[in-house]
């Protein structure tokens, strides 16, 4: 069974590929408008979620160190629910397809999912995703919402 360090370490592996690089217990990119943040976190049982925040640039200056704390987060199957299925089970430690579901969601996360959260956490990619409805499953601030919303 994998646990917890190697699902992390294998996700970061991943981001790193993409240009992320680490930062205390996340990974972290500076795009133009924003910062994405992404990192796991344990929820019940052997189940782990991988989450991603986005901290508006244009909202504030100091940096988050916690995703909590940015202006915008979410859960990765949340912003890909087209890949809901595979996130979920690579990260269900116990799950009996647990391994093969984890090498299929790095697959997909170095070839697609990567690419698109560099994309979103540029200030086109956010907009287009806030007024396409592609952020409503999250957390995000009154004041990113009215940003985003005054911007075309």
């Amino acid at each position: 069974m994998m646990t917890g360090q190697e699902f992390r370490k294998g996700l970061f592996g991943a981001l790193q590929q993409h240009g992320f690089a680490r930062s205390g217990s996340l990974m972290r990119l500076s795009g133009d408008a924003a910062i994405t943040l992404v990192g796991v976190q344990k929820g019940f049982g052997e189940q782990w979620f991988v989450n991603v925040g986005f901290w508006l640039k244009q909202l504030g200056r100091d940096e988050p160190d916690r995703i909590e704390q940015s202006h915008m987060y979410f859960r990765l199957e949340k912003l890909f629910p087209q890949h809901r299925e595979f996130i979920l089970e690579a990260g269900d430690l116990a799950a009996e397809g647990q391994l093969s579901a984890h090498h299929k969601f790095l697959r997909v996360f170095v070839d697609e999912i990567a690419g698109g959260l560099k994309q979103l956490g540029t200030a086109e990619g956010l907009v287009d995703a806030y007024h396409a409805g592609r952020l409503t499953a999250g957390l995000v601030t009154k004041a990113a919402k009215e940003l985003l919303a005054r911007t075309t």
